[in-house]
């Protein structure tokens, strides 16, 4: 038996010790001696996953370079499309490592998932800045949606972000994936003349200056928040689809975060190669398992599991080496400004955005188009928008009041006076509210009507001549190509205002009839009209023979009370803007150009 007590170490510990106090058990005393003597004991599990760690001290030393900019120069994984996102735990090895994306193949796209607050827009900030710090905006462009919040906004000031566009930013949003859809169309046609085998061989040529390129690199499209991608930009979900589909191959890199996983529709998860899993709002949405998602903590931000089913924690997207969450925004506010200084060569392309206006005489002259009558820009590539007559004889205009449409009919009479000899064309307008009076002055003009009796006379004219060029019984196959039997120019019926030409004795009604016939007998109607009333009017006996031939359309600003007209959904749109639609494509919005006196006498010159 041993005894309680030690009676021998009673009385002092020897050596300085401090006696033992009474009753101090055996164990006791030999524990307080060993204190202090050798080596600690092996650490089996490392302390919990608490604080985030800062972007520098999980990369390489970052120095300035006159080359790189702000960087981590000389390393080896520099350039190479990798990026660190935080640490993983990985408890069986005993270690923590940093968690590394590799985003160079396959895995290039990238998906987070997790619930409200888990660090969604966080993590984005780290993987884009770390991005940054390992790349020029040369080699790489970033443009993001930012529908979670305002986190991504502060990135806005990187050289490498080309654009940050919110929820209320509906024109911006939508530019910023045509910008980056326009990249991918232009490298697939370059790849196919150039005999480019593969992304890889063009950055290696780009990097050796073979080719120039484009003017990008790897282009990065990031969107915070895709449920709501999903339900205000129905159209977008789908071209960002595309874009993941067939993007990696030539450089195009889609981020997607979202609250769970089921967000993401199959035809784009599939494509994510790249995920990670933050707390989720309900384990059962888990990829990783309902039972590992469950361990992640409710309260940690940042905390979130690896497609291994490793434990990872989110780091801070900084660099000056402090660990606090609550001084995040400055010193990410400090990173974007180290980086922007550091680096003094070409920045990333920003988005260019539809012009709120614009002159006519900044679209191409009537040397470089022929009888095509450019009249706007798209908002798909920014290039001009023609009206092509000989294709499609009519044109129709709806819009509210003040929203551009008296402009583009002065635009499209002096394109006409400018790209047709008056043995070619001439014009006739109806005007009720005298708004085309300085249209009028040209001398391709054969009749203005500012008035019902006016029109009624000057219509009833033009019909019986129209009449006369109906082709006869007795026409070749060749006579009836090439428009052969009858000689003349061809007719420009303008009509302004149509609400008010479409009354009682309405002066168009018998022209009806010849609408069909009109590119064999040189007729052409271009008609504008309020939205008010709009759905009624598509079964007005005019507009509906337009409709049923399909006829190019444009609808600018109209109140969504109206219905879908052309297949368009009505929206508020600024002045001079609209969405065309034709029958050979997808509705376009459009911005027209301000057709003003001057504009129109340097076409005809």
């Amino acid at each position: 038996m041993v005894p309680r007590t030690a009676p021998a170490l009673a009385d002092g510990g020897g050596d300085g010790e401090q006696p033992a106090r009474p009753g101090r058990s055996l164990f006791e005393v030999v524990i307080r001696q060993l204190a202090g003597e050798g080596p600690q004991a092996h650490q089996i599990w490392l302390p919990p996953l608490d604080l985030p760690p800062a972007l520098d001290q999980l990369l390489p030393a970052l120095s300035i370079t006159p080359r790189y900019g702000c960087t981590a120069d000389g390393w080896r994984w520099r350039g190479k499309l990798r990026a660190v996102t935080g640490i993983v735990d990985r408890p069986y090895d005993q270690r923590r490592d940093p968690l590394w994306a590799d985003l160079s193949g396959g895995a290039g796209n990238v998906g987070v998932a997790g619930g409200p607050q888990s660090g969604k827009s966080t993590l984005l900030r780290t993987l884009i800045c770390s991005l940054a710090l390992l790349h020029t905006p040369q080699e790489i462009q970033i443009y993001c949606l930012a529908f979670g919040g305002g986190a991504l906004g502060a990135l806005g000031g990187l050289p490498h972000v080309g654009g940050v566009a919110t929820r209320l930013q509906a024109e911006r949003v939508r530019r910023t994936v045509a910008e980056v859809r326009a990249v991918l169309e232009r490298r697939e046609q370059e790849f196919a003349e150039r005999g480019i085998e593969s992304i890889a061989a063009y950055r290696a040529m780009r990097a050796s200056g073979e080719i120039s390129g484009d003017g990008f690199g790897d282009v990065f499209l990031v969107v915070d928040g895709w449920l709501t991608l999903r339900q205000e930009y129905e159209q977008l979900e789908l071209d960002i689809t595309a874009l993941a589909a067939r993007g990696l191959g030539y450089g195009i890199h889609v981020v997607a975060a979202t609250n769970k996983w089921s967000e993401f529709r199959p035809a784009i998860r599939d494509l994510l190669g790249t995920r990670f899993e933050l707390r989720l709002g309900d384990p059962y949405e888990s990829e990783m398992g309902r039972t590992l998602a469950a361990n992640v903590p409710e309260r940690s931000p940042g905390r979130g599991l690896t497609r291994d089913g490793l434990h990872l924690l989110t780091a801070l997207p900084r660099i000056d080496g402090q660990l606090d969450a609550a001084s995040l925004p400055e010193a990410v506010r400090k990173l974007v400004d180290t980086v922007a200084t550091a680096w003094q060569g070409p920045q990333a392309p920003e988005v260019r955005l539809l012009p709120s206006a614009f002159s006519v005489a900044e679209l191409p002259a009537p040397g470089q188009t022929g009888t095509r009558l450019p009249f706007a820009v798209d908002e798909a590539t920014l290039s001009p928008v023609f009206l092509d007559f000989a294709a499609d004889p009519h044109f129709l205009v709806l819009g509210d009041t003040e929203t551009g449409k008296s402009n583009l009919l002065h635009l499209i009479s002096g394109g006409v006076t400018a790209r047709y000899s008056l043995d070619q064309a001439r014009i006739i307008i109806v005007d009720y509210r005298r708004s085309l009076l300085d249209a009028a002055s040209t001398e391709h003009r054969i009749g203005y009507a500012p008035s019902s009796a006016a029109a009624v006379s000057l219509l009833n004219d033009a019909r019986e001549a129209l009449i006369k060029r109906l082709p006869p019984a007795d026409l070749t196959a060749d006579q009836l190509r090439n428009r052969s039997w009858w000689q003349g120019s061809d007719l420009f019926i303008i009509v302004d205002d149509y609400d008010l030409v479409a009354g009682a004795s309405n002066p168009l009604l018998p022209l009806v009839e010849l609408l069909p016939q009109a590119r064999e007998i040189g007729l052409h109607l271009v008609l504008a009209r309020s939205a008010g009333g709009a759905g009624r009017a598509m079964f007005e006996p005019v507009i509906q023979r337009l409709r049923e031939m399909g006829s190019t359309a444009l609808l600018m600003s109209a109140s969504k009370d109206e219905g879908p007209i052309f297949g368009v959904k009505p929206v508020t749109l600024p002045c001079g803007r609209g969405y065309l639609a034709t029958r050979r494509a997808e509705p376009l919005l459009v911005q027209t150009a301000f057709a003003t006196s001057g504009d129109l006498a340097g076409q005809r010159r």
